[in-house]
């Protein structure tokens, strides 16, 4: 469903590299947590386009081992997109979540599950 290479927008890597500095998880690690983060808070994206630009990875760098997952909750949070929104509405939730996530400072203030 989503593509082998993957990017994420601009505004979304400047967040990353921020939150990189201040806890030193890379980006990749960084947009998963963004990405669950995002879709834990409830954002939905409601089909506004988005400029993945930056950043190119190929998809299991982007996701890891949680590919299938990311990929489920797409498809439940958002059951009539095509396939090729299914991309953008995962950007925009590394987009949502890595706004959120930018200031945090250590590992340790991340609470994910509660």
């Amino acid at each position: 469903m989503l593509p082998q290479k993957m990017k994420i927008s601009e505004k979304a890597f400047t967040s990353l590299r921020r939150l990189q500095n201040n806890t030193g998880l890379t980006v990749n690690i960084g947009a998963r947590l963004a990405f669950f983060t995002s879709i834990e808070r409830g954002f939905t994206w409601r089909g506004e386009d988005i400029h993945l630009t930056q950043r190119e990875l190929d998809k299991y760098t982007w996701l890891g081992d949680h590919g299938d997952i990311v990929e489920m909750l797409l498809k439940q949070k958002y059951p009539n997109l095509e396939a090729k929104d299914y991309y953008k509405a995962w950007g925009s939730h590394v987009d949502n979540g890595a706004l959120i996530m930018e200031t945090t400072r250590n590992i340790s203030d991340f609470q994910l599950g509660t």
